[in-house]
């Protein structure tokens, strides 16, 4: 589609040069107090830029596969002079051939006879075809680099979103062994004082594994697919702790649709209740997802001692902000605030879109 929209702009671009000479010899003669044979000079002058159109491809060609440059003058002015001349006679033979039988077709007369004798048309014409020359020449130029500069921004976006891609996927990587080791030492502990709750947890991490071996390549997916993950580690944990750990999940239908970043929400819940148990021996953790406008709002709130025991972000948390940032830039918001009745509230705002299978 491309292709054929830029020769049919060529084409309106001769069709403009050859009504813009018709026009400089009408009123050229009109001017002198003389009559003027417009159907004859418009057959003139649109022939000529028609027969020209004829010759772009070639010449086209031609630049492509000599360009000129600092390092080649030498070798390619004589070349491209050489070019000048051969086209410039291609054009006034090509315009010969097609006026001669127009002329006989609208009865104008003889052509060569009102066109004149060759030995000087042939100059005359070249006089304008060395200039026409170096006009396409100059475009075609202008038009080849501005193609080759759109292709660079091109290549350039694609790499760079190779490389974010890149480096989510090796974010992710990060995370999935970090959580992993943690869950292994878990359950390695279990395994001669509680082997049964070990053996319930590997079989549930497990399950958790085989889900995320379908999802490695992707950046985000459904709220409805993180929720698998999630309510299998929730299970986790509440085997690991019992009733000492309370998680209560608030969503409605609706936002299970919304997109979000895979397994953004474990270390959310991983933090919440490691510190809370730490600091206050019980853990009682809240997970709610609404739509905010445009924006899904997912918060984990905890009833540990707040922002002011925690040293660092760790790797969960750490990663999570980088994963956000090159999802997302500045089109999110994650914050992290101290509630007046105690504990810590987490709050991850981000564009609310989703995936038109998963509404219900």
């Amino acid at each position: 589609m491309l292709f054929k929209n830029k020769w049919l702009l060529l084409f309106l671009l001769l069709t403009l040069l050859g009504l813009t000479n018709f026009g400089i010899i009408i009123t050229t003669e009109l001017a002198n107090g003389q009559v003027p044979d417009w159907p004859r000079y418009l057959v003139n002058e649109l022939s000529g830029s028609y027969t020209l159109l004829l010759l772009l491809p070639p010449l086209l060609w031609f630049f492509e596969k000599y360009p000129l440059a600092k390092n080649n003058l030498a070798v390619y002015i004589p070349l491209h002079l050489l070019a000048i001349f051969i086209f410039g006679l291609s054009h006034t033979l090509l315009m010969f051939a097609v006026r001669t039988p127009l002329y006989s077709f609208f009865g104008f007369g003889n052509y060569l006879e009102k066109y004149g004798m060759l030995k000087y048309r042939i100059p005359m014409e070249y006089i304008k075809q060395f200039l026409v020359y170096w006009i396409i020449y100059g475009t075609a130029g202008y038009f080849r680099e501005l193609h080759r500069s759109r292709e660079q921004q091109i290549r350039a976006a694609q790499l760079q979103q190779q490389l974010t891609k890149a480096h989510l996927q090796s974010l992710q990587m990060q995370l999935n062994p970090h959580f992993l080791f943690n869950t292994l030492n878990m359950i390695s502990s279990f395994l001669y004082e509680r082997p049964k709750d070990a053996d319930k947890m590997l079989t549930i991490l497990g399950e958790m594994l085989r889900i995320t071996l379908n999802i490695k390549d992707i950046e985000t997916h459904p709220l409805a697919e993180e929720m698998e993950l999630i309510n299998r580690y929730v299970e986790i944990m509440k085997t690991r702790f019992g009733e000492k750990l309370s998680i209560d999940i608030n969503m409605q239908p609706a936002v299970l649709p919304a997109q979000i970043p895979v397994f953004i929400l474990q270390p959310l819940l991983e933090n919440a209740i490691k510190y809370s148990m730490e600091k206050v021996g019980r853990a009682r953790v809240v997970l709610q997802a609404e739509i905010k406008g445009e924006k899904l709002q997912l918060t984990v709130s905890d009833n540990g001692p707040g922002m002011v025991s925690m040293t660092g972000n760790g790797v969960g948390l750490s990663n999570t902000l980088e994963r956000l940032e090159k999802i997302y830039g500045d089109n999110c918001n994650f914050k992290l605030e101290n509630r007046e009745e105690g504990g810590l509230m987490v709050t991850l705002e981000i564009p609310f879109v989703f995936q038109k299978e998963y509404i219900q």
